[in-house]
Protein backbone atom coordinates (compact mmCIF):
# COMPACT_ATOMS: atom_id res chain seq x y z
CA UNK A 1 0.00 0.00 0.00
CA UNK A 2 2.88 2.26 0.99
CA UNK A 3 4.59 1.92 -2.30
CA UNK A 4 1.40 2.19 -4.17
CA UNK A 5 1.12 5.65 -2.49
CA UNK A 6 4.57 6.37 -3.54
CA UNK A 7 4.50 5.14 -6.56
CA UNK A 8 1.36 8.02 -7.32
CA UNK A 9 3.24 11.30 -5.74
CA UNK A 10 6.52 9.81 -8.16
CA UNK A 11 4.01 10.34 -10.86
CA UNK A 12 2.41 13.30 -9.92
CA UNK A 13 6.02 15.14 -9.20
CA UNK A 14 7.48 13.84 -12.61
CA UNK A 15 5.81 16.32 -14.98
CA UNK A 16 6.58 19.04 -12.64
CA UNK A 17 10.14 18.11 -11.92
CA UNK A 18 10.74 17.47 -16.05
CA UNK A 19 10.00 20.94 -16.92
CA UNK A 20 11.79 21.99 -13.77
CA UNK A 21 15.39 20.60 -14.74
CA UNK A 22 14.15 21.32 -18.53
CA UNK A 23 14.08 24.99 -17.72
CA UNK A 24 17.01 25.33 -16.11
CA UNK A 25 19.50 23.66 -18.99
CA UNK A 26 17.75 25.58 -21.43
CA UNK A 27 19.67 28.66 -18.96
CA UNK A 28 22.44 27.02 -19.72
CA UNK A 29 22.42 27.45 -23.59
CA UNK A 30 20.43 24.46 -24.68
CA UNK A 31 17.60 26.79 -25.74
CA UNK A 32 15.29 23.38 -26.94
CA UNK A 33 17.06 21.05 -24.71
CA UNK A 34 14.01 18.42 -22.97
CA UNK A 35 14.58 16.70 -19.76
CA UNK A 36 11.81 14.11 -19.16
CA UNK A 37 11.97 11.64 -15.80
CA UNK A 38 9.74 8.46 -16.63
CA UNK A 39 8.21 6.41 -13.79
CA UNK A 40 7.76 3.08 -15.01
CA UNK A 41 6.29 -0.13 -13.77
CA UNK A 42 9.05 -2.43 -11.38
CA UNK A 43 9.18 -5.27 -8.82
CA UNK A 44 8.33 -4.20 -5.25
CA UNK A 45 11.46 -3.51 -3.38
CA UNK A 46 12.87 -1.21 -0.85
CA UNK A 47 12.38 1.93 -2.69
CA UNK A 48 9.01 0.84 -3.97
CA UNK A 49 7.12 -0.07 -7.13
CA UNK A 50 8.80 1.88 -9.76
CA UNK A 51 12.10 2.71 -12.02
CA UNK A 52 13.19 5.95 -13.03
CA UNK A 53 14.41 6.45 -16.20
CA UNK A 54 16.11 10.07 -17.36
CA UNK A 55 15.66 10.88 -21.10
CA UNK A 56 16.77 13.83 -22.69
CA UNK A 57 17.48 15.81 -26.19
CA UNK A 58 19.77 18.75 -26.70
CA UNK A 59 17.39 19.66 -29.37
CA UNK A 60 14.09 18.46 -27.83
CA UNK A 61 13.84 15.75 -30.68
CA UNK A 62 14.16 12.37 -30.37
CA UNK A 63 14.41 12.15 -26.42
CA UNK A 64 16.77 9.21 -25.55
CA UNK A 65 18.28 7.69 -22.46
CA UNK A 66 20.77 10.33 -21.35
CA UNK A 67 23.33 8.05 -20.65
CA UNK A 68 23.19 7.61 -24.44
CA UNK A 69 22.78 10.56 -26.10
CA UNK A 70 24.07 13.52 -23.73
CA UNK A 71 27.94 14.80 -24.46
CA UNK A 72 30.29 15.88 -21.48
CA UNK A 73 29.14 19.44 -21.62
CA UNK A 74 25.88 18.68 -21.57
CA UNK A 75 25.88 15.97 -18.60
CA UNK A 76 27.74 18.55 -16.95
CA UNK A 77 25.08 21.28 -17.23
CA UNK A 78 22.24 18.20 -16.37
CA UNK A 79 24.18 17.15 -13.08
CA UNK A 80 24.07 21.14 -12.06
CA UNK A 81 20.57 21.44 -12.77
CA UNK A 82 19.63 18.48 -10.97
CA UNK A 83 22.14 19.21 -7.48
CA UNK A 84 20.96 22.65 -8.09
CA UNK A 85 17.33 21.02 -8.03
CA UNK A 86 17.79 18.85 -5.08
CA UNK A 87 20.07 21.21 -2.84
CA UNK A 88 17.05 23.01 -3.04
CA UNK A 89 14.82 20.78 -1.67
CA UNK A 90 16.75 19.10 0.73
CA UNK A 91 18.19 21.94 2.56
CA UNK A 92 22.19 20.61 2.51
CA UNK A 93 24.16 22.27 4.33
CA UNK A 94 27.48 22.21 1.84
CA UNK A 95 27.54 21.34 -1.58
CA UNK A 96 31.12 20.07 -3.11
CA UNK A 97 31.55 20.58 -6.81
CA UNK A 98 34.63 18.51 -8.44
CA UNK A 99 34.50 19.94 -11.94
CA UNK A 100 30.98 20.03 -12.76
CA UNK A 101 31.76 22.13 -15.44
CA UNK A 102 33.87 19.86 -17.67
CA UNK A 103 33.51 19.96 -21.22
CA UNK A 104 31.98 24.04 -21.34
CA UNK A 105 33.69 27.01 -21.58
CA UNK A 106 32.76 30.51 -22.24
CA UNK A 107 29.76 31.93 -21.68
CA UNK A 108 28.34 28.64 -20.63
CA UNK A 109 31.29 28.52 -17.96
CA UNK A 110 30.13 32.32 -17.17
CA UNK A 111 26.42 30.82 -16.47
CA UNK A 112 27.09 27.76 -14.36
CA UNK A 113 29.88 29.72 -12.03
CA UNK A 114 26.61 32.06 -11.51
CA UNK A 115 24.32 29.40 -10.83
CA UNK A 116 26.66 27.33 -8.61
CA UNK A 117 27.25 31.16 -6.51
CA UNK A 118 23.10 31.49 -6.41
CA UNK A 119 23.08 28.17 -4.50
CA UNK A 120 25.37 29.40 -2.18
CA UNK A 121 23.19 32.20 -0.88
CA UNK A 122 21.68 29.19 1.20
CA UNK A 123 24.17 26.85 1.95
CA UNK A 124 27.97 26.77 1.79
CA UNK A 125 29.01 25.44 -1.93
CA UNK A 126 32.85 24.37 -2.75
CA UNK A 127 33.65 24.56 -6.44
CA UNK A 128 36.84 22.63 -7.85
CA UNK A 129 37.32 23.87 -11.58
CA UNK A 130 40.07 24.69 -13.93
CA UNK A 131 37.98 27.42 -15.64
CA UNK A 132 38.74 31.45 -14.88
CA UNK A 133 34.63 31.82 -16.01
CA UNK A 134 33.68 29.68 -12.44
CA UNK A 135 37.07 30.79 -10.38
CA UNK A 136 35.94 34.71 -10.53
CA UNK A 137 32.22 33.90 -9.45
CA UNK A 138 32.96 32.61 -6.14
CA UNK A 139 33.62 35.06 -2.55
CA UNK A 140 36.86 33.05 -1.88
CA UNK A 141 39.23 31.49 -3.99
CA UNK A 142 41.70 29.20 -2.29
CA UNK A 143 44.88 27.16 -4.29
CA UNK A 144 45.38 23.77 -3.96
CA UNK A 145 49.02 22.82 -4.61
CA UNK A 146 50.63 19.35 -4.43
CA UNK A 147 54.31 19.01 -3.51
CA UNK A 148 57.53 16.04 -3.25
CA UNK A 149 58.77 16.08 0.24
CA UNK A 150 61.16 13.52 1.42
CA UNK A 151 59.81 11.03 -1.26
CA UNK A 152 56.05 12.00 -0.34
CA UNK A 153 53.33 13.78 -2.20
CA UNK A 154 51.75 16.57 0.42
CA UNK A 155 48.63 18.59 -0.82
CA UNK A 156 48.18 22.29 0.98
CA UNK A 157 45.66 24.81 0.74
CA UNK A 158 45.71 28.51 0.75
CA UNK A 159 43.18 31.26 0.22
CA UNK A 160 44.93 33.86 -2.29
CA UNK A 161 44.73 37.38 -1.85
CA UNK A 162 43.29 39.23 -4.21
CA UNK A 163 46.08 40.31 -6.35
CA UNK A 164 47.23 36.35 -5.99
CA UNK A 165 43.70 35.80 -7.41
CA UNK A 166 44.31 38.16 -10.00
CA UNK A 167 47.22 36.11 -11.05
CA UNK A 168 46.07 33.09 -10.66
CA UNK A 169 42.74 33.61 -12.62
CA UNK A 170 45.18 35.26 -15.30
CA UNK A 171 46.81 32.15 -15.08
CA UNK A 172 43.94 29.80 -16.37
CA UNK A 173 43.44 31.95 -18.76
CA UNK A 174 46.53 32.22 -20.36
CA UNK A 175 48.76 29.33 -19.03
CA UNK A 176 51.96 29.07 -17.85
CA UNK A 177 53.32 32.29 -19.32
CA UNK A 178 51.19 35.78 -17.81
CA UNK A 179 51.22 38.18 -20.46
CA UNK A 180 49.41 41.65 -19.74
CA UNK A 181 45.73 41.03 -22.04
CA UNK A 182 45.48 37.87 -19.23
CA UNK A 183 45.94 40.21 -16.23
CA UNK A 184 43.88 42.42 -17.68
CA UNK A 185 41.27 40.11 -18.56
CA UNK A 186 41.61 38.46 -15.26
CA UNK A 187 40.44 41.78 -13.74
CA UNK A 188 37.75 42.14 -15.77
CA UNK A 189 36.38 39.20 -14.97
CA UNK A 190 36.69 39.78 -11.18
CA UNK A 191 35.48 43.22 -11.25
CA UNK A 192 32.22 41.82 -13.19
CA UNK A 193 31.77 38.92 -10.23
CA UNK A 194 32.06 40.97 -7.42
CA UNK A 195 30.99 44.78 -8.55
Amino acid sequence: AKAGELSERRKEAAARFSSAISESVRGLELENAEFVADVLPAGLSSSGVDAVRFRFSASGENLADVAKCASGGERSRLMLALKAMMAKFTEMPTMIFDEIDTGVSGSVADKMGSMICDMGRDMQVFAITHLPQVAAKGDAHYLVSKENVSGRAVSSVRRLTYQERVQEVARMLSGSVLTDAAIANAEVLLSQSHP
